[in-house]
């Protein structure tokens, strides 16, 4: 963001002149005065300019002599310093013997007549060096004449300069602590299984024959499925479900009681062989599977279809299932012919979905066990639980808030907590993606109004703070008080009294 500091300092009083200088130039060192200097720092553009306007009729200077000012920088450390171009105040004879000499027509020579009705005002631009965001700017002052080495005015600066300002453009920032909410979600975990059987019936038939075609193989896709589960010891079954479908060929009629009679058939196959109670195991079918011949059609190009967009728009339109089917057959006879013998065959099927819950785990081992085998297992209270069991910020930490996130990607209060997680080790990109799903509770506010001040964004966070703060966050206020101290940082702390703010306070 662009930062332009401004530093103005109306006057500078020079003190500490060589007591033979000063007898020299017939005037009292009170009198040497700069009227105006001007400071700009744009960190951004990584700029740095000082302006300086001289009272040119203040000063006293000897006929032969002369009063050269250089602006310069200081690293605050000592490290570096950088002398700008001088400007020249001259006494009568020294301007006319610069005169004679074409000297003040040369371009960049800032010489200036002693004792004349005018302002002296110069500018000095310059790259912002790194060194700079921390420095001083002093003014050196020497007196010459034509003949003699230039004489400095010793100044209060360790330079032996006169100390204008200190520049720290390293504006505070916001210490807010981060804060983690807990989960509110105790509930047991609930997972699932799912998946297709393609179980063969005899042709116009419902009853099931295990060993006919490949039901063997189908069937045990369910039984696997549910032994799976059975067998671990920290799950139980909820609930089984079988959808049964059927391929939109013949009489719709027929194909509802197809349909409805098989799936029951299975259903009361799979109760028996595990002896579910009938609230466990349940049941729906569709009588022609419409939607799956549409995806075939749409996403399967190995079958050599011609007329794919003209079938959609049927299976899309308001026709009666046997129309449907009679007019994809007598219109397109060809491409019927492939769907019946590639395609039907595959919306004959049974979809089954094994719902079961996890055990509560009610120790820190048995949560640190799950977690290392099989994260989702894990509620979301659980992964804060294990946490709170390391150190703060400490890699295992991070860890754990960044898995439950990835466990459970729309959950606010885990969106939060990594969105702090991001924000300490300052991946401010992830923090903001995790904030989108953090809600709008005051917690999530205040973590925004962080972000926000991390980014200098001082009025987003000023506005979300309030909003935390509104919401009854104690953490807020002292944050928004904190901001507004930043914003109100001077980089420049003055270093002289300037004469036009004395004149204004006397007004």
């Amino acid at each position: 963001m662009k930062n332009i500091r401004i530093i103005s300092v109306i006057a500078l009083l020079v003190a500490g002149i060589n007591a033979s200088v000063a007898a020299e130039l017939r005037a009292d060192s009170s009198d040497l005065k700069l009227y105006d200097i001007r400071v700009a720092v744009d960190e951004s553009a990584r700029k740095l300019a000082i302006d300086i306007d001289l009272d040119i009729d203040r000063f006293k200077v000897g006929s032969e002599r002369e009063l050269i000012f250089t602006p310069m920088v200081f690293a605050a450390d000592g490290s570096d310093s950088l002398a700008l171009e001088p400007v020249t105040v001259a006494g009568r004879n020294r301007w006319y013997h610069y005169l004679r000499d074409g000297v003040l027509d040369v371009e960049g020579n800032d010489i200036f007549r002693a004792g004349k009705p005018v302002h002296a005002k110069v500018t000095r631009n310059i790259d912002l060096e790194p060194w700079m965001e921390h420095s001083t700017v002093e003014m050196r002052v020497e007196s010459a004449n034509c003949c003699d080495k230039a004489v400095l005015m010793p100044g209060d600066t360790q330079a032996q300069n006169v100390l204008l300002a200190e520049i720290n453009t390293g504006a505070p920032m916001l210490d807010a602590p981060f804060v983690f909410a807990p989960p509110v979600d105790a509930a047991p975990v609930i997972k699932s299984i799912e998946g297709s059987a393609f179980i063969t019936f005899v042709v116009n038939r419902t009853e099931l024959k295990p060993d006919y075609m490949v039901n063997r193989r189908e069937l045990g896709k369910i039984i696997n499925s549910i032994d799976f589960v059975r067998k671990d010891p920290d799950a139980t079954i909820t609930g089984v479900h079988i959808k049964g479908f059927a391929s939109p060929e013949g009489p719709y009629d027929n194909n509802v009681r197809l349909a409805q009679g098989r799936t029951e058939t299975l259903r009361r196959y799979v109760r028996d062989l595990y002896s579910f109670a009938d609230t466990t195991i349940t049941s729906s079918y569709e009588p022609e599977d419409w939607q799956g011949l549409r995806n075939y059609i749409t996403d399967s190009m190995q079958f050599a279809i011609s007329h794919r967009p003209e079938i959609i728009r049927l299976i899309d339109s308001d026709f009666a299932p046997d129309l449907k089917d009679n007019t994809i057959k007598q219109r397109y006879p060809e491409d019927y012919a492939i769907i019946l013998k590639e395609i039907y065959p595959w919306l004959r099927h049974s979809d089954y979905k094994v719902t079961y819950s996890i055990k509560t785990y009610t120790s820190l081992a048995e949560i640190k066990h799950a977690y290392a085998t099989d994260p989702s297992r894990l509620r979301t209270v659980d992964f804060y639980t294990l946490a709170q069991s390391y150190p703060i910020g400490s890699n295992e930490y991070r860890e754990v808030f960044e898995t439950a996130v990835e466990t459970y990607p729309d959950d606010p209060m885990l969106n939060l907590n990594a969105a702090n997680i991001d924000m300490e080790s300052g991946n401010l990109e992830a923090a903001q993606s995790h904030l989108l799903k953090a809600g709008n509770t005051p917690q999530a506010n205040y973590a925004r109004g962080v972000l926000a001040a991390k980014r200098s964004d001082y009025a987003e966070a000023t506005r979300r703070f309030t909003m935390a703060k509104d919401g009854g966050m104690a953490e807020a206020e002292p944050c928004l008080e904190r901001i507004e101290a930043i914003k109100a940082y001077n980089p420049v702390k003055y270093r002289i009294t300037p004469i036009k703010k004395k004149r204004d306070n006397t007004k």
